[in-house]
């Protein structure tokens, strides 16, 4: 019986594409043959959406996440992620006296920060209170990622081969009406066409929400009733994003949590076929790492996909080689 052992170094990088095409680059290691020893390329790149509401109960919510988002930049920072952030708001009315002129807009100039001037994302993150009243959350998120928008404002804030990550913060329940019906999947199907599965199958979007989850509790300070964001949660629950109460005053757990999500997807390697466990070694910059869920490898399935999940101080640096070796589970 023949033995196949893959051997797989992986490093994380940059990919150039000649086209502007949509389709996602992958984390896959390529062809079929019986034996894999090779280089394979990693992307690293996030784009990072907050659709913020900015009506009147929103302004206490807004500056206390601001404060602690700090440890998520530090955290991919540290681990040399290339990123992209943005904010705009849940208003999606035409600027007039009702509706605030950033609506409908990416806020601030230049449109998104990176790491050379993300100091400024808490400021741009308190967009206020005086949006209109309906708020049209996943419109917006539709609407300033939409190519036509971004031509308009000459930005390639989208990325082709970027993992998407949408943040909605709001206490309301979405109204939105002009890119989809947001009682159906229409704004799942939307975003899975912007943004089409990696090449390996992996989802090429992800949605986080900090909003209102139990329709007993609420924390308006004008008094009004609670208002579960249930719309938002088909795109969490499609995406396994994370979902977290926006009356916790401590939200150190949420964006820990938005973290590390973030960076399991872009960390992990999908193996081609189902490992023998057992025989699974890896190595992070030359070191050898071992099955460990607080600082190691674990290794979980996603319907019938096997993933080698990095965990803690195991999790690779954009710059470091990782080497993975193993037997399948079932010799070809």
């Amino acid at each position: 019986m023949k033995t196949n052992i893959n051997s797989i170094i992986i490093t994380f990088s940059t990919f150039i594409f000649l086209s502007c095409s949509p389709t996602s680059s992958g984390f896959s290691i390529p062809g079929d043959e019986d034996q894999f020893a090779g280089s394979v390329v990693l992307n690293n790149k996030v784009d990072i959406l907050f659709v913020v509401d900015n009506t009147s109960s929103m302004m206490q919510h807004q500056k206390r996440i601001a404060g602690q988002l700090a440890p998520l930049i530090l955290d991919l920072n540290k681990l040399k992620m290339d990123y992209r952030f943005a904010v705009t708001t849940t208003s999606m009315g035409e600027p007039s006296q009702s509706c605030p002129q950033t609506s409908r807009s990416l806020i601030g100039a230049p449109k998104y920060l990176t790491v050379k001037n993300i100091a400024n994302l808490q400021d741009r993150f308190v967009v206020g209170q005086s949006g209109c009243d309906i708020e049209r959350g996943l419109d917006a998120m539709a609407h300033v990622i939409s190519e036509k928008y971004l031509a308009s404002i000459t930005s390639d804030f989208i990325r082709s081969d970027a993992l998407l990550v949408v943040n909605f913060i709001t206490d309301e329940e979405d109204k939105s009406s002009e890119y989809g019906n947001s009682s159906t999947d229409d704004f799942i199907k939307l975003l899975d066409r912007r943004k089409p599965l990696f090449k390996d199958g992996a989802r090429g979007w992800i949605a986080n929400f900090i909003g209102t989850l139990n329709p007993n509790v609420s924390c308006d300070q004008l008094g009004a009733s609670p208002n579960v964001g249930i719309k938002y949660l088909k795109l969490i629950d499609a995406s396994s994003g994370v979902k977290s109460s926006i009356c916790n005053l401590d939200m150190t757990t949420t964006v820990s949590n938005i973290r590390a999500r973030i960076v399991g997807v872009l960390t992990s390697y999908r193996f081609k076929e189902e490992p023998n466990k057992s025989t699974i070694e890896v190595s992070v910059g030359g070191e050898r790492i071992f099955e460990d869920a607080i600082n190691g490898w674990t290794l979980l399935t996603e319907g019938e996909t096997f993933i080698l999940r990095f965990n803690g101080e195991a999790i690779p640096q954009a710059d470091e080689p990782v080497i993975v070796n193993y037997t399948p589970a079932r010799p070809r």
